[in-house]
Parts: structure tokens; sequence; C-alpha cells
């Protein structure tokens, strides 16, 4: 199936890119996460992101489907 990733902040820097559209077999965004981590090296595990698809906030166990647009969303940090 074919999916839109949105990077930000730190996974935006990593994977050198802002969006990129995949196709894919896993169908849940923890399977997909833990493969572009190892891809492009990310520092934090699956627990520590959130996941937004077609723009609204997921349940970490949403199955993805045909389309869909996902973001993974690192911790922020501010002051």
């Amino acid at each position: 199936m074919q999916i839109k990733i949105l990077y930000f902040a730190q996974l935006a820097d990593l994977s050198e890119k802002s969006e990129e559209c995949l196709s894919i077999s896993n169908n849940t965004p923890e399977l997909l996460y833990n493969s572009l981590r190892k891809q492009y090296h990310f520092p934090f595990e699956f627990k520590e992101i959130q996941v937004a698809i077609n723009h609204s906030l997921s349940a970490h166990d949403t199955e993805l489907q045909e389309g869909d647009c996902i973001a993974f969303l690192p911790p922020m940090t501010g002051g």
C-alpha cells in the first residue's frame, strides 16, 4: 500500500527530508517506525513519540490504510 510520511524536528534532520511517499507491506505505525528508525538512525523508541494519521493524533496501534498520511512526532523540548 502507498502512504505518505511526514517528518518533523530531529526526525526531519536525520532523514534529511520533510516527507516521502512509500510503498509498505506492514500496516502498523510501530512496524513502520521501527523500520524507518533503523534506516535513518532515529534516537527515539516508538513509545516515546506521538503518531498522527491524516492530521489527527492517533493511537499507536491504529492500522494504516491505503493513502494514509502519517507523521511521527518526536518529544518536544523547549523552555
